[in-house]
């Protein structure tokens, strides 16, 4: 019957819509994750030279060393992010969707700045092993969960002009790559064919006459 059908279509839906959302959530959060992990090296690499290499440019100044290596960290994060995690939820405003990257990645720097102040002045830790621990173990884990919430629900919420179905919505908005319209066909050949005379169904009258 076809009530019976709409019924069973009906509760088959939410599983498929919730296994979509976590395959999305797992998958934003792994492409996050190697992200992070590729900024992670070069802002904690860049940070060492800078405070503790063998020129010591910034030596004695940490929170110097941690602003200059962490702002060419967010550079290389926000290109990979906005091309690969992210890159089905960008926003058609580039300048706003740079700020509010530049913002989250603030927040992220000053949680960072606190803990590094935190070990120096309140626990009075001044050795390489203190600053790493300060700044890329309890500052990098704040830091990074601040970010992942910003980024999901404020920086990348843009949607595709033309979605290709509600799952391909929800996809996006839970950071998924939205999914190909579904049956193949476009939408250009069903419109055209929706209008075409021959679709239209015209009763003939010419018999009662």
């Amino acid at each position: 019957m076809p009530s019976a059908e709409i019924s069973t279509s009906a509760q088959s839906t939410p599983p498929t819509s919730l296994r979509e959302r976590v395959v999305a959530w797992v998958r934003e959060f792994i492409q996050f994750g190697l992200v992070g992990a590729l900024s992670f090296i070069i802002d904690l690499s860049l940070f060492n030279v800078l405070q503790h290499g063998p020129i010591g440019v910034l030596a004695g100044h940490p929170n110097t060393a941690n602003v200059v290596s962490a702002t060419i960290a967010t550079i290389f994060s926000w290109v990979a992010n906005r091309l690969w995690t992210y890159r089905g939820r960008t926003q058609a405003n580039v300048a706003r969707e740079a700020l509010l990257f530049t913002f989250a990645n603030v927040g992220g720097v000053l949680i960072t700045q606190f803990c590094l102040f935190f070990s120096h002045e309140v626990l009075g830790l001044h050795s390489p092993l203190a600053d790493n621990v300060a700044a890329y173990v309890v500052g990098f884990v704040l830091g990074t969960a601040f970010r992942f919430v910003f980024y999901h629900y404020i920086v990348f919420t843009g949607t595709p002009d033309q979605p290709a179905s509600p799952t391909a919505v929800h996809g996006a908005v839970v950071g998924g790559v939205p999914a190909t319209r579904a049956g193949g066909g476009l939408p250009d050949e069903a419109e055209e064919q929706s209008a075409s005379p021959s679709s239209t169904n015209v009763p003939d009258r010419t018999d009662e006459m």
